[in-house]
């Protein structure tokens, strides 16, 4: 078996035909950059010409030196090749300094030369440019960076074989280099020369893909794992037959594997060798790896360091795994981001100690740092569904040294005003939360009517990895005022219910791939004084889905529903009815404002419907935060689905995308409505 290789290139052949080879040890690829980075050119190169002493007299020179020469370089090659040649030839950067050294010299002693020679100085944006850099001719032996011609010559003798192995990088291994440079006329520059024919690139023709360790002999034994990761790992291997040869894609195929390995529980996988062999004459490259697995990787013992006052149950409860389980990096990212939802530590760190000698038991530290115990939030801020607002919240930790946290707020606003305390358990067994809630509130809708609403809840939420249950029973009451303080409804009810949240998105802040969903289902009574009490089950649903588009667009796209069921005569309280319009409803309507009409008064329906579909894309790339969209969104809220009429809404707007979340300012036009209407909102909703 295939061990290790040495890095080198062969030849076989002469003129430049023939078979090239190429080997290369995974520790340690090889550079798509040549390994002579320096710009400037040798030692030798350095100017040594003596200036005379400062009393006049003169000393006999211990080395002669002749004058720097004027020269300018031209690189012919198919685009982005010359862009490849101007930033890595040596010749090219020394160059660039050339450029530089005679703005700064020109700058330093510009009254003066001004004065001597009547010449002007160049300080447009232009004079910086890589072009502009070709045609400025060597600086004086006093800057530092003079050349002589033979200076010169030795690096225009060095550029064939440095522009070879620039190409090589990128796929070229039949290239034509041509390197010229013009002899020095009366008044005139010497012209340096690089003419490039890439030739056709070298595409992958054959791929053997070998494994070592634990893995191959657990694959031998049909394991169903090891042949699962095999296929996988065959099947995703990313330089496959028929696509060009690059020095970067051969890099960034063996990193893929080597991190699909650690990923699945090899956390010791090492390349034994690689070896990339091409034929320059067929325009082909094969490839030969193997790779070394190492042992397989369970979990030890659970290290938890930096605690101070919360209980090491919150950290254990979360893992999700137990001693002895498989390890698979997938399941300690997401052990170390529930432990950042908690909402208990400032940071989290979790590392496994990758020793080969500990894979049977490889131990799992958890290093964390604590928030304080409580925390105050004073906030000020406005939407344009609720109107301006202000809110002071206050969250305990440990409440009463139990492992409970408990969060109250208080939020008073012109059309919305909130009165809440929520208290949730630290994990239990099993990724189980306990919860409990109070809340009361007052909201304003269009009309001026007011609706009032109390709630009680307590139930239990298990956090799964995608998937998010809460089970809880609740009591409510809502209670709906029209402006002239005339009840219009007026109901409790008792139920128990159910939300399930998925969620599969390449980020939960900020996501541009993948799907998320929110389905609830509920059963219970209600009681009313102004209506029949009776039985009711409600539904609910939300998806949304993001996709990205070619030329930087993404796509979303959002689908919303629900329905009450209960007899016509049987009061709901408003709250567990439906209304549409608004930020994250239809947009170029109010707040609420699509619903059914009661006495004058838009109450809640019994059924909605809404949808959504939304393009954007980064405005500038200077600024890729900043993003511009059009929208189109239409829905409504009515007792029956054959009442429902669905109303338009459309604009334009503009997205934030902040560390915290999306910040969006919409321009709307609710076509029913023939009104503009300006939204904005924080946040992604689930």
């Amino acid at each position: 078996m295939l061990k290790a290789f040495g890095r080198a290139w062969r030849m076989a052949g002469t003129g430049g035909a023939g078979l090239l080879a190429l080997a290369a040890a995974a520790q340690n690829p090889p550079a798509a950059v040549p390994a002579s980075a320096a710009a400037a050119p040798p030692a030798s190169a350095a100017p040594s010409a003596t200036a005379p002493p400062a009393d006049g007299t003169t000393r006999p020179a211990t080395a002669r030196r002749r004058a720097p020469l004027a020269w300018t370089l031209s690189i012919v090659a198919p685009k982005p090749l010359d862009d490849l040649l101007r930033s890595y030839l040596d010749i090219s950067r020394y160059q660039a300094q050339v450029a530089e050294a005679a703005k700064k010299a020109a700058k330093a002693g510009g009254d003066q030369k001004g004065e001597q020679n009547g010449d002007d100085r160049d300080e447009s944006p232009e004079a910086d440019s890589p072009a502009s850099a070709a045609a400025i001719p060597n600086p004086p032996a006093s800057t530092g960076v003079g050349i002589t011609r033979g200076e010169l010559r030795r690096l225009v003798a060095a550029s064939p074989e440095q522009a070879r192995s620039l190409l090589e990088a990128e796929g070229y291994f039949a290239s034509d280099i041509k390197v010229s440079m013009s002899d020095e006329a009366a008044g005139s520059p010497v012209v340096v020369k690089i003419e490039v024919q890439p030739g056709p690139k070298a595409r992958v023709e054959q791929v053997q893909l070998v494994f070592e360790g634990e893995l191959d002999v657990q694959n031998e034994k049909g394991d169903r794992d090891a042949v699962s990761l095999v296929r996988r790992l065959n099947r995703q291997w990313a330089l496959s037959p028929g696509k060009p040869f690059l020095q970067s894609a051969w890099s960034s195929a063996k990193n893929g594997t080597l991190a699909t390995l650690r990923a699945e529980g090899y956390a010791a996988a090492v390349w034994s060798g690689t070896a990339a062999t091409v034929d320059a004459e067929a325009h082909t490259a094969k490839l030969f790896v193997v790779a070394d697995s190492g042992p397989r990787f369970f979990y030890g013992p659970l290290k938890i360091e930096g605690l101070k006052r919360q209980p090491e149950s919150a950290i254990r409860n979360s893992a999700g795994f137990r001693q002895g389980d498989p390890y698979r990096e997938a399941q300690v990212l997401d052990f170390q981001e529930r432990l950042q939802k908690l909402n208990l530590f400032e940071s989290v760190f979790v590392t496994l100690a990758d020793d080969p000698a500990q894979a049977k038991d490889a131990p799992l530290t958890v290093q964390v740092r604590e928030l304080p115990l409580q925390q105050a939030t004073f906030g000020i801020g406005a939407s344009s569904d609720t109107g301006p607002r202000v809110s002071v919240e206050h969250l305990h930790r440990l409440l009463w040294g139990q492992p409970w946290q408990a969060k109250s707020k208080v939020q008073l606003g012109r059309e919305e005003s909130v009165l809440q305390t929520d208290l949730t358990s630290h994990p239990t067994e099993g990724r189980k939360r306990w919860l409990a809630a109070l809340q009361a509130s007052r909201l304003l809708d269009t009309d001026d009517a007011r609706t009032l609403s109390y709630r009680v809840r307590g139930g239990q939420m298990d956090e799964g990895d995608r998937l998010e249950r809460t089970t809880y029973a609740e009591f409510l009451r809502a209670k709906v005022t029209s402006s002239e303080g005339v009840d219009v409804s007026d109901a409790s009810a008792l139920s128990v219910n159910q939300q399930l949240v998925w969620r599969d998105v390449d980020s939960q802040i900020l996501p541009t791939r993948g799907f998320t969903a929110n389905v609830q289902g509920s059963v219970g009574h209600t009681f009313s004084t102004m209506d029949e009490a009776g039985w009711f089950g409600r539904a609910y649903g939300r998806l949304t889905w993001y996709r990205p588009l070619p030329a930087q667009w993404y796509a979303m796209v959002r689908g919303e529903g629900g329905h009450v069921f209960a007899a016509d005569d049987v009061s709901v309280p408003d709250t567990l009815l439906f209304r549409a319009g608004g930020d994250e409803s239809v947009r170029g309507y109010g707040y609420r404002s699509l619903g059914v009409q009661k006495n004058g008064v838009t109450v809640g329906a019994r059924t909605m419907f809404t949808g959504s579909a939304e393009l954007a894309r980064p405005i500038s790339q200077r600024f890729p935060s900043l993003w511009g969209a059009v929208f189109v969104d239409a829905g409504d809220a009515a007792d029956r689905w054959a009442d429902l009429d669905p109303k338009l809404g459309y604009g334009v707007g503009v997205r934030w995308r902040s560390p915290v979340g999306p910040l969006r300012l919409d321009l709307a036009y609710g076509q029913e409505v023939k009104q503009y209407r300006i939204h904005f909102s924080v946040g992604i909703t689930l």
